[in-house]
């Protein structure tokens, strides 16, 4: 059973972004050598025409993993941008909180009459905790890429 069967119909219809991530599926496996120049051009007409998964995965079956990183890519690009859109909140919100915090300890200050400036000691944590959530997440994030 193919993996595009298993998660729904082989008769499903496909757009251009599948015939797409095929075609790049199968220059990747002409780079590694699994194809030759004249194979790769007949899978990548058959590609071309393809207007079910099927079609696709007559192009695609015999190749190492192919048909399952090109039936399972919109999947992990809709998965991408979830994570992304949980990483800006939780960025966010932080953000809001170390503002809020900093901010209110300091009007605090402020308004009592200045005097030693004892914010600092609520200040300077919670800058190298929101310092540190932006290096993990630029690290995590370039390890994606």
């Amino acid at each position: 059973m193919s993996t595009w069967r298993a998660i729904s119909s082989n008769a499903m219809r496909i757009g251009d972004g599948e015939r797409e991530l095929a075609e790049r599926e199968l220059r990747a496996q002409f780079t590694a050598g699994r194809l030759d120049p004249e194979e790769l051009e007949e899978r990548l007409g058959v590609v071309a025409s393809a207007r079910t998964r099927a079609d696709l995965a007559q192009a695609l079956s015999d190749l190492p993993g192919a048909l399952r990183r090109v039936a399972t890519a919109p999947a992990r690009a809709r998965g991408a941008e979830v994570a992304r859109r949980v990483d800006r909140a939780a960025m966010r919100t932080h953000t809001v909180v170390f503002t809020g915090v900093n901010g209110g300890a300091i009007t605090v200050w402020a308004v009592a009459g200045a005097g030693v400036f004892w914010p600092a000691a609520v200040l300077v944590p919670t800058a190298l905790l929101l310092g540190g959530h932006v290096r993990v997440r630029r690290a995590v994030r370039r390890r994606l890429r």
